[in-house]
């Protein structure tokens, strides 16, 4: 697995959180409710292009009846979850022992 950027954790995990509703624009409104970060459009379609290429996503592109063109919608592959998965056990493993230390007023 190569090392994950944290924007490309928060793809992820907003692509897992979404479901079947993963379209770019819904992926970048859910990091928005995850970190309170609004980021643009191009922000997040860099790193969700480099998921995608690196096998982490695929995604199909599905016609709605409320849109004009197919909207592009993404879903985690094996290798996004087992990336994730990882992700998670190195994070605890690092957060494991800290202790918040008592400061003075």
């Amino acid at each position: 697995m190569n090392e994950l950027t944290r924007k490309e954790e928060q793809i992820l995990l907003a692509v897992h959180a979404l479901g079947d509703q993963a379209s770019l624009l819904n992926i970048k409104e859910q990091i928005y409710r995850f970190t309170n970060n609004n980021y643009s459009v191009g922000t997040i379609y860099a790193p969700l292009n480099r998921l995608y290429l690196n096998g982490y996503l695929t995604s199909d592109l599905i016609r709605t009846p409320e849109s004009k063109k197919p909207v592009k919608y993404y879903k985690l592959t094996r290798q996004g979850y087992q990336a994730l998965a990882q992700l998670r056990k190195q994070t605890d493993e690092m957060w494991q022992d800290f202790v918040m230390p008592a400061f003075d007023k």
